[in-house]
């Protein structure tokens, strides 16, 4: 059917039906359709014209969160893994630093230091891959195909975005995990009597 037809048939003739609005900043959305809320205008921000994708980015953000536990969970134990082999492989180096006057705190000071530098070794390393990737997704994204959908403002590829507020707080609670788990070797090693590690745990 001719648009002009149509219109005619709508007696919308010369009116505009729909006026599409974009943001530079789509937090801004409900702020703007409370600023031009009247009797004669129906407004929808993206978000009630995208609900099938909101509900999935909500899901898609508590499985993220599960996500993120599960890795910093293996982070801790292969850190308290790592160490605890290091306390049991250099135990005659432990008995001879005992022996000579150091303190148990100073041992226990050492293998913290360790843990710092190991969690250290891996932010960067997280970080440089990391960002490659993310800078890479952003420019070129990823193909996800048309689902056929209709209703909804969807792309056939999705971009990666980088959130410096994640990136930090992932960043942090990298280095506290990693730390924390270094507890319990370290105070293994300071606990060590000289004797028992000069002969070496098994001996």
């Amino acid at each position: 059917m001719p648009l002009i037809k149509a219109q005619t048939f709508t007696a919308t003739e010369n009116h505009a039906s729909t006026i599409f609005m974009m943001l530079q900043d789509d937090g801004q959305a409900d702020a703007v359709a409370s600023a031009i809320q009247s009797a004669g205008y129906k407004i929808l921000t993206w978000r009630d014209q995208n609900a099938l994708i909101v509900q999935f980015e909500d899901y898609a953000g508590a499985f993220m969160i599960i996500f993120y536990l599960i890795v910093l969970g293996i982070t801790a134990t292969v850190v308290t893994n790592t160490l605890v082999m290091a306390v049991f492989e250099r135990t005659r180096e432990i008995g001879i630093l005992a022996a000579i006057g150091m303190k148990g705190r100073g041992i226990m000071a050492q293998f913290l230091t360790e843990a710092a530098l190991l969690a250290t070794g891996g932010v960067i390393g997280g970080l440089i891959i990391g960002g490659a990737a993310v800078a890479y997704f952003t420019i070129y994204g990823i193909y996800i195909g048309d689902y056929g959908l209709t209703g909804v403002l969807f792309e056939d590829r999705i971009y990666a975005h980088l959130t410096l507020g994640n990136t930090i707080n992932l960043t942090l609670a990298t280095y506290i995990i990693t730390l924390v788990a270094s507890l319990y070797p370290a105070r293994l090693a300071a606990r060590m009597e000289p004797v028992e590690a000069l002969h070496g745990l098994g001996d």
